[in-house]
């Protein structure tokens, strides 16, 4: 039993501490180098999102589009209707009409992937950007996405997320250490040019590098890693942020959290290649080490309990550690019940959405095995 517990909780420290550390070394190994790199005339740019259900939010989306800080006639902006309501479409065509956006229709519902392939099919821009409906950006910051592609080396760009509804919902609080462990890893990957996830509100990438094949799997997830199969950096922006809307309760915030994994698996599943060491040695280590190893937290999880649990009565220090682990729990499950009543106690509430991320990757390798299929989203509650 120990060299169990020492096994789960050693993949349990290594994919949160070990991981980026590691990065951390090689980046530091490397050295700091300059980019110098500047754009002598600004890329042409399709800024691509999808929409459905929107109604009236869509307006102010319309009016961030036109507020950006970008030559008109380097910007094409398309809005990919995704079977949209009535009155979502007649946002999009009224703006349409006014020379603000072009208007792609999907007639059936086919989710984002599928609106991004249609988009992708049309691109004739030199980078082609992929924001969300409901997320908003500061007028400089499409410029500043665009600008590392001045390095031929570069394929990718991304920017962070930040939820404007904090206060009126108290979810997205929960997500503090989590998250903040989540940024440190892929600011570690950035670091060497090597992120292995985009946040799917805001990223650009060059579209001679993105392929979406298969419109049921995850494009946001697998554009990353096939910028990185054909040898070009992917970055992470922190001084990039798109405002969004954050899921208004507990349910809407898992369901969330089961789509995303769920989807990835799926989009790992029919690419397997990149979990393969001979054929990328870096890529799949990364892969298994911030990805399978994070799904797999709830199983490292169980482990250690139950194995902790056969080894209490050995010594004193099994029983300070189970002790430690009961605790754990108790406050995952105060943080639940302050979570429900939009309360905010940052500890307690950080360990609920621990646990609820373990739970969602539980649910999200069920949903796998049964062939769940999470293309077509449904509509989250945010407000």
């Amino acid at each position: 039993m120990t060299v169990l517990f020492l096994c789960a909780a050693f993949l349990l420290l290594y994919s949160f501490f070990g991981y980026p550390l590691i990065l951390l070394s090689m980046a530091a190994a490397r050295g700091r180098r300059k980019r110098s790199c500047t754009y002598k005339e600004l890329p042409s740019v399709m800024f691509v999102f999808a929409c459905c259900w929107e109604g009236k939010r869509l307006e102010e989306k319309i009016k961030n589009c036109l507020a950006l800080d970008y030559p008109s006639e380097k910007l094409d902006v398309v809005a990919v209707s995704d079977a949209a309501t009535p009155e979502t479409l007649e946002i999009l065509r009224r703006a349409e009409r006014e020379g603000i956006l072009r208007v792609l229709e999907n007639p059936r519902r086919s989710g984002k992937s599928a609106g991004l392939a249609r988009a992708l099919a049309q691109c004739e821009a030199d980078i082609f950007v992929v924001t969300d409906a409901d997320a908003l950006l500061e007028p400089h910051h499409l410029n500043e996405l665009v600008a590392p592609f001045a390095d031929p080396k570069v394929g990718a760009t991304t920017g962070t997320i930040h939820y404007v509804n904090v206060g009126e919902s108290g979810i997205s609080r929960n997500e503090g250490i989590y998250w903040r462990f989540e940024m440190l890893t892929r600011k570690a990957e950035s670091l060497l040019g090597r992120l292995i996830g985009v946040i799917g509100a805001i990223y650009a990438v060059r579209p001679a590098l993105f392929n979406v094949e298969d419109p049921r799997l995850d494009a946001d997830f697998l554009a990353p890693l096939q910028v990185l199969e054909q040898g070009k950096k992917v970055l992470l922006l922190d001084r990039v942020s798109a405002r969004d809307f954050s899921p208004a309760t507990t349910t809407s915030l898992f369901a969330r959290r089961v789509r995303t994994i769920t989807l990835a698996l799926w989009s790992l599943a029919r690419n397997g290649r990149y979990l393969n060491p001979f054929r990328f040695p870096v890529l799949s280590w990364q892969t298994w080490s911030h990805k399978i190893l994070r799904w797999l937290l709830p199983v490292f999880m169980i482990l250690i309990f139950i194995s902790n649990a056969f080894l209490v009565t050995t010594s004193l220090f099994w029983q300070i550690l189970f002790g430690c682990q009961v605790l754990f729990y108790l406050a995952g499950a105060l943080g639940a019940w302050v979570s429900k009543r939009k309360l905010n106690v940052p500890l307690v509430s950080s360990i609920w959405y621990f646990i609820l991320s373990a739970w969602a990757s539980i649910v999200a390798f069920f949903n796998l095995l049964r062939g769940k299929d999470y293309s077509v989203w449904t509509e989250t509650a945010r407000r």
